[in-house]
């Protein structure tokens, strides 16, 4: 009788510390997800160095047009349509009152687009500039031009051509859209779409890194004789680097 319950006791045990090193496996795998889900708040660049987001709001922005057509707040972001036929020459935007020092760019949305405009001046641009009242500065982001529906990344630099580099074509869907000034090089820029790797572009003369930017997504309309119903940029999740 003893022996049958010192088994029963051992047996006991034995399944006393399996539920523990359960336990303790659990635990450390909770630890394990909680650092994923604290680090997808973060990107890594190419050569490890963690960045940290900046998010930036819905209030934060000024909303401008220049004629009857209008951008609006959605109940989670910005809509930028490309402006009516009311005007030869149709504007609107939602620029970011303050700026921040940055590094790089990122939201999710969408540029529903057309080829149907008769040259590529009629385009929609998401992206950051140092100048927002000449707009001649140091800007980088993604535009598309509505002659042809094509999708671009795009670096502009004062005093240096504007450089372009194709990302897709005929793509009005939603997607993640980020640009970086690349680490080691800073006069170059990194383009992603969905986290996937797209295009680079460099102008050799100008440093991107640690600039005062602001956030921009802009329509423009230069001729009154096409129809762009259903056209217009959407941003979500506005973030810099």
């Amino acid at each position: 009788m003893k022996k049958e319950i010192s088994y029963i006791y051992m047996a006991i045990l034995l399944v006393s510390i399996a539920f523990l090193n359960v336990r303790c496996t659990s635990n450390e795998n909770a630890d394990i997800s909680l650092g994923n889900i604290e680090k997808s708040n973060q990107v890594l660049d190419t050569i490890g160095t963690t960045l940290f987001k900046a998010p930036i709001g819905n209030s934060s922005y000024s909303l401008w047009n220049t004629c009857s057509t209008k951008p609006y707040l959605t109940e989670t972001g910005i809509c930028v349509p490309v402006g009516g036929q009311e005007c030869s020459s149709n504007y609107l935007a939602a620029q970011q009152i303050e700026g921040q020092v940055c590094n790089g760019m990122q939201f999710y949305g969408c540029f529903k687009g057309g080829s149907n405009a008769p040259d590529g001046s009629n385009e929609e641009a998401v992206y950051v500039a140092d100048d927002v009242v000449n707009w001649t500065g140091q800007e980088f982001g993604f535009v598309k031009t509505l002659n042809d529906n094509a999708l671009k990344a795009y670096l502009q630099g004062r005093g240096v051509p504007t450089v372009f580099a194709l990302i897709s074509i005929n793509d009005n869907g939603y997607h993640t859209f980020r640009a970086l000034v690349n680490t080691s090089n800073h006069k170059q820029i990194d383009y992603y779409v969905d986290g996937i790797y797209k295009q680079s572009l460099t102008n050799s003369n100008i440093d991107y890194s640690s600039r005062l930017c602001y956030f921009v997504g802009t329509t423009h309309r230069t001729s009154d004789t096409w129809n762009s119903t259903g056209q217009q940029i959407e941003m979500y999740n506005m973030v810099t680097y």
